[in-house]
């Protein structure tokens, strides 16, 4: 028996026309809140009215409609408040630690006698100056 697999599980159903029930809800309370703040101070003090209530509406329209990354601004506003909230865990401190450092002067008597370390070494080519020669050849 075959069964149907839903293909869009992470799609929000549509209620009130092309908006979701979250995005309507969230549309009408700033409404109804910019509707109480108009009756109660809008008609004295313009200025401020306005402001307020831009602010309320840019912010529930950004809540309805903006996705950051695909997840919606409100769930990334709740993730930006649990991280500055709630503790956080480093997994490596670095230790301080003392460094020591053994440090011999050589006299210039020592320097004399000593030998020169690449004496007797000749210089080799190895297989990456081949590589490089055939790679310059063709």
């Amino acid at each position: 028996m075959q069964y149907r697999v839903p293909q869009f599980i992470e799609q929000e159903a549509k209620i009130v026309g092309p908006l979701t029930l979250k995005q309507s809800m969230l549309v009408g309370f700033a409404g109804a809140i910019i509707f109480t703040m108009y009756f109660s101070f809008g008609e004295s003090n313009l200025f401020i009215f306005l402001v307020l209530s831009g602010i309320i509406a840019g912010g529930a329209l950004a809540g309805a409609f903006l996705k950051i990354d695909g997840r919606p601004f409100i769930q990334m506003i709740t993730y930006i408040m649990n991280f500055t909230v709630m503790p956080k865990l480093y997994l490596w401190k670095r230790k301080e630690m003392p460094v020591f450092l053994k440090v011999e002067l050589k006299t210039p008597l020592d320097l004399q006698n000593e030998k020169d370390p690449f004496e007797g070494l000749e210089l080799r080519k190895g297989k990456l100056n081949e590589l490089q020669n055939k790679i310059d050849i063709s």
